[in-house]
């Protein structure tokens, strides 16, 4: 079933921006950055979710603010909500991170899908069809921009005229792009084309082994050897030192993220050891990169006990 399992296993700390607590993100990034994680990664929401009423940072200015306090961690989303920012604004927002963070940025992004802050922040909500479209324009177009050359672009949904981004993004040939989304027709497809890694949804998890194979089917009819495609979860991860400490974040986890489906089935649950185990058998599905969406959000204990007890297993 897998497209790949030759590739190093790689986590990444997802540091979720709710409740306006920037000292513990700070904290955690530099904590990933000390343990060896491949990368931080944010949110990219306007409004907190599923409460709209709460604090929520903005994504790109914690993203850049966190690459100034590391040194070696990566620094991405969860995924970017295309819609947010026009296709040339954002190969010049992330060349500049790439330069500023010499080299570490990777584009993750999205047709985007939360309506309710589309309209908050005004932005249009056109249906899901033209959202993947307006994607599929974009991931391209962006391409195109990091060579530096002038770039005319007519599309259906976007325009520019001898548009340039300089400078150019400072790795070769490119940033790595990482797609999410599942939707098997138009989605996939896109992925299949355009994307460096596919970033399977938490929600689509238990789908796995059907939208991995519609992923294959695609890549044959595009000319790509499935193998060039790497395949990254979005893990749910619960995680503490005891089975005492587990009881109430696992209680915690089944009642709020109950909306990515069954918590049980899907999570990586338990101790370190027993997250280590559970993680073997997702690698063995044929995931090589773990984007860990801590139940906590990723305080600073967590992803130093996830940095400390679970990733050296898999070096």
């Amino acid at each position: 079933m897998a497209l790949s399992t030759t590739r190093p296993i790689r986590f990444g700390a997802l540091l979720r921006q709710a409740d306006n607590r920037w000292a513990s993100i700070a904290e955690s990034a530099r904590i990933a950055d000390d343990l060896g994680f491949h990368a931080i990664h944010f949110i990219d929401h306007l409004l907190a979710i599923p409460d709209p009423t709460g604090d929520i940072l903005e994504s790109w200015t914690t993203m850049t603010a966190s690459a100034m306090l590391t040194r070696r961690v990566r620094v991405s989303a969860n995924v970017l909500c295309n819609s947010f920012r026009s296709p040339a604004l954002l190969a010049k927002m992330a060349a500049t991170l790439d330069v500023i963070s010499e080299g570490r940025f990777e584009l993750a992004i999205g047709a985007g899908w939360h309506e309710r802050e589309y309209h908050a922040y005004g932005f249009p909500f056109p249906s899901g069809g033209t959202r993947v479209g307006q994607l599929a324009e974009a991931v391209p177009l962006i391409k195109r921009l990091w060579t530096g050359e002038p770039v005319d672009f007519e599309g259906r949904y976007y325009r520019i005229r001898d548009g340039r981004c300089r400078p150019r993004p400072l790795q070769s040939p490119r940033p790595p792009i990482v797609i999410g989304g599942g939707g098997e027709k138009k989605m996939l497809r896109l992925v299949a084309e355009h994307a460096d890694i596919w970033n399977c949804s938490a929600a689509n998890y238990a789908q796995l082994a059907h939208k991995v194979e519609v992923l294959r089917e695609h890549c044959t009819a595009v000319g790509r050897d499935p193998a060039t495609l790497e395949v990254s979860l979005q893990d749910l991860v619960v995680i503490a030192p005891t089975d005492a400490a587990l009881r109430a974040p696992l209680d915690d986890a089944r009642k709020r993220l109950a909306f990515f489906g069954d918590v049980d089935k899907i999570a990586t649950i338990g101790t370190p050891d027993r997250c280590i185990d559970r993680i073997r058998e997702k690698i063995a599905q044929g995931i090589t990169y773990f984007v860990c969406l801590f139940t906590d959000g990723g305080q600073p204990d967590t992803v130093r006990l996830f940095g400390e007890r679970v990733l050296p297993a898999f070096r």
